[in-house]
């Protein structure tokens, strides 16, 4: 009887062993990113009186890809307190984020302005982040607004002034 018991036991943990094994796999192969704000470069800027909405703006944002496969983006939005703030469709020769590379997706000069206002009125430093690969797969993130958080309390300091 006894031997029955270990057999039955070793047969047990073999199988919980496989099914643990099996869930780890499937996490090690789901994407993985991380989204920063980031500045545009000088040198890709338009001057700002001959900007129109269409236009890069000063912010970006940089796509790291963490995981061991490739990731291709369709699209992505940044979210605050169930608000979609800015959606984001990423150009055909971009999409493809390769392990441990990155992409920037400058933003234009109307979606600087909604995030910008958007932070100033929801009083926000930081946003979820909600992308879209080309399968429909939805890969989630945060992402720290640090930049145009300091310029909001700077509009906000000057705005005090005013009155």
């Amino acid at each position: 009887m006894s031997e029955l018991l270990q057999v039955a036991m070793s047969v047990g943990c073999v199988i919980i062993g496989w099914m643990l094994n099996e869930a780890s796999a499937k996490l090690r192969e789901k994407p993985k990113l991380c989204f920063r704000l980031t500045g545009t470069p000088e040198a890709e800027l338009t001057e700002k009186s001959l900007r129109t909405k269409t236009s890069p703006s000063e912010y970006g944002v940089e796509i790291y890809n963490l995981g061991h496969n490739p990731v291709i983006l369709e699209q992505f939005s940044l979210n605050a307190k169930k608000t979609r703030m800015v959606d984001c469709f990423i150009a055909d020769e971009e999409r493809t984020i390769l392990p441990y590379k990155s992409i920037i997706y400058t933003l234009d000069e109307q979606e600087a302005n909604a995030l910008l206002r958007h932070c100033k009125r929801l009083r926000i430093e930081n946003c979820k982040v909600a992308a879209v690969d080309v399968s429909g797969k939805k890969i989630t993130g945060k992402m720290d607004l640090g930049i145009i958080g300091l310029r909001v309390k700077l509009l906000d300091r000057d705005d005090a002034f005013v009155r």
